[in-house]
């Protein structure tokens, strides 16, 4: 009997020892919203960087309150480490401690692609999964400035890109929901990848019109197409036409607001296609139930289908303490999984 108990205590102790060592080498979860990034930098340079960083990275959107993209915050040097995404700042004339330890981390290689002039080096997961790391150091500090203004879109991007990468393995790395999306291509002849919580809850042939809706907050995706040829009557007042169209048919008489905030036209490239992406603001002035909120449209024509696309992207979120912008972004991730049956088939899902 002591034997056999003698077993099984050694067996339970060797099991918590492997449980323990497992979790030792595997990546901590970092802290910090995903759209806060941590600056770790000497006063002196983050004194003179913090307004061109502030002015890259804290774009505002007006939802209909204004939300940053991201948020830039001068980090604690004790526990920064523990964010998911950090940005360093320094010079290699610096002298000071914070800039030495960081100069400490470039390899000889690193330090001299400094000195021949690249100041950006991008590191990912290095104490945390989900971890973007942002190195950016040039030689003097007015080289490193004059560096940062001319790179404001790659700095950008580099952490922009990573925050759609994270959320589109959120979105889809559980479950999605292939049937929906094999049924759009055989029936409407496009489709879009479903998340699993995002419900088909409107569909029709003949009023060319599918729309998906998610809740907490609610949130509504829809398809709506037009048989063309002529890409020129895409205009921005011709979209707002169509989605106050929209709006009355599918949205319980919803329609754009103009007077708060104007609607705001950008021509851009979606999915290799010229469009026009419409950013503003919806209203339902019911007596019942009066709501509103934030809108994205992207509305592009196809040459090979000879269509029109409107993909509309809106929600309902009163609560101050969600991002809007959040849920926003994560649904242009699903808009631009977009394709027609001349891109995939049936087969390939």
């Amino acid at each position: 009997m002591r034997k056999i108990l003698y077993l099984k205590i050694v067996l339970i102790l060797l099991f918590t020892a492997i449980i323990l060592i497992t979790a030792c080498f595997q990546p901590r979860s970092p802290l910090g919203s995903d759209h806060e990034i941590r600056v770790v930098a000497d006063s002196t340079i983050w004194q003179q960087a913090e307004p061109i960083l502030r002015d890259i990275f804290e774009k505002e959107e007006y939802v209909p309150q204004p939300e940053k993209v991201f948020k830039i915050i001068r980090a604690d040097l004790n526990n920064y480490k523990q964010f998911k995404n950090i940005l360093f700042l320094s010079t290699l004339d610096s002298n000071d401690p914070i800039s030495t330890d960081i100069n400490s981390r470039l390899s000889e290689d690193a330090r001299s692609k400094v000195e021949s002039g690249n100041i950006m080096f991008v590191r990912k997961d290095e104490w945390a999964s989900y971890q973007v790391i942002m190195f950016l150091i040039g030689q003097d500090l007015t080289t490193l400035l004059n560096k940062i203004d001319k790179q404001r879109s790659d700095i950008f991007f580099q952490f922009d890109d990573y925050w759609k990468k994270l959320h589109e393995e959120i979105l889809y790395n559980y479950k999605e929901q292939v049937d929906v999306e094999k049924h759009l291509l055989k029936t409407y002849g496009w489709m879009v990848r479903v998340p699993l919580d995002f419900k088909l809850t409107v569909q029709s042939a003949k009023e060319r019109f599918v729309m998906f809706h998610r809740k907490l907050p609610h949130r509504w995706l829809a398809v709506y197409w037009v048989e063309a040829t002529d890409p020129g009557i895409i205009t921005k007042q011709w979209c707002i036409s169509k989605r106050n169209e929209i709006g009355e048919t599918f949205y319980d008489n919803e329609s754009v607001e103009e007077a708060a905030e104007p609607v705001k036209a950008e021509e851009v490239i979606f999915l290799n296609r010229r469009a026009l992406k419409l950013k503003g603001l919806w209203k339902n002035d019911s007596d019942i139930d009066p709501a509103g909120g934030p809108f994205r449209m992207y509305c592009f024509f196809d040459e090979q289908t000879e269509r029109i696309y409107f993909i509309d992207m809106h929600l309902f979120s009163p609560d101050p303490r969600k991002r809007k912008l959040h849920y926003l972004r994560q649904m242009e991730i699903i808009a631009k999984t977009f394709k027609t049956n001349i891109e995939v088939k049936l087969a390939d899902l």
